[in-house]
């Protein structure tokens, strides 16, 4: 595997502190700005690959094509409805999803627009392609540099961590999109934790970097977009069941272990409302 060392895409820093390692790769932390990004990494020509065949490689190989989860689909209307409200004006908008993996995004577009808003996903996955599809979405792939068609609205879900290149990505986005678009952005507002509380696994080489809120709206700023709303939800919303299981192994010497593990993660998803939601619109 081809590596390379990369400097703070943020603020140009090339100097760092180590903060977590895993899988044979290290994620340092930025001393500029406190972004969280790995280096050395795979090429991006390398990622791009896993990207398509939802395997990356490391000291163990990494499958992230992952399965449908209908749940996602009831959270993303509550998204929706706290960024937009329950009566957004959208009838006849266009919306791209970018990385929309098996589609429960645009599902939930469909849902809450009761079928006003034409979506669209672009998902280089072959493995989410084809579950999408399955699913009646129109979903294909390919490179947003130079893409003729242009959109009301763009969103990429749990996809800032994936890229090699945050701020081109969001000019990428910004020239598929009308006068006075819009961009809807997910990802974790994590790069302030302490390392012994960050979520894991880290899933490292998949994901490069964890940024925060103010990094965020800063790359936002810089690619000509004015925020809207900010939104935070728990990585691991409470639900009763899964916390009743947990405490029942508690009984039960051998999975002890993992209920405190579960317990954990539940205790510092409440801590940290790191799910982060950022509705943006191009200035004029």
């Amino acid at each position: 595997m081809n590596m390379f060392n990369i400097f703070c895409y943020n603020c140009g820093s090339d100097k760092h502190l180590p903060y977590a390692s895993e899988n044979g790769f290290c994620l340092v932390k930025c001393s500029g700005c406190g972004l969280l990004y790995v280096t050395p990494r795979p090429s991006p020509a390398e990622s791009d690959r896993a990207a398509i065949s939802g395997v990356h490689q490391g000291e163990a190989a990494l499958v992230v094509t992952g399965c449908f989860a209908e749940w996602k689909i009831k959270h993303y209307r509550t998204v929706l409805e706290d960024l937009y409200g329950r009566h957004w004006a959208n009838q006849g908008k266009t919306w791209l999803d970018v990385g929309c993996g098996h589609g429960e995004f645009l599902l939930a577009l469909r849902q809450y627009s009761r079928g006003g808003i034409v979506g669209s996903g672009l998902e280089p996955n072959v493995g989410k392609q084809e579950s999408a599809r399955a699913r009646g979405l129109n979903v294909s792939s390919f490179e947003l540099d130079g893409h003729a068609e242009r959109y009301d609205v763009v969103s990429f879900l749990n996809v800032y961590s994936h890229l090699h290149d945050p701020p081109t990505f969001m000019r990428e986005c910004r020239a598929v999109l009308k006068p006075r678009g819009e961009l809807l952005v997910q990802t974790g507002d994590s790069a302030d934790i302490p390392s012994d509380e960050i979520f894991r696994p880290l899933s490292l080489p998949d994901h490069l970097s964890f940024a925060s809120e103010k990094i965020v709206v800063n790359l936002l700023r810089r690619s000509g977009f004015r925020e809207v709303a900010v939104k935070k939800y728990p990585v691991y919303p409470f639900k009763a069941w899964p916390c009743i299981k947990a405490f029942v192994k508690l009984l039960f010497p051998s999975r002890r272990s993992e209920a405190r593990d579960l317990i954990r993660r539940y205790w510092l998803s409440h801590k940290y409302h790191t799910d982060m939601y950022i509705r943006a619109v191009l200035e004029e």
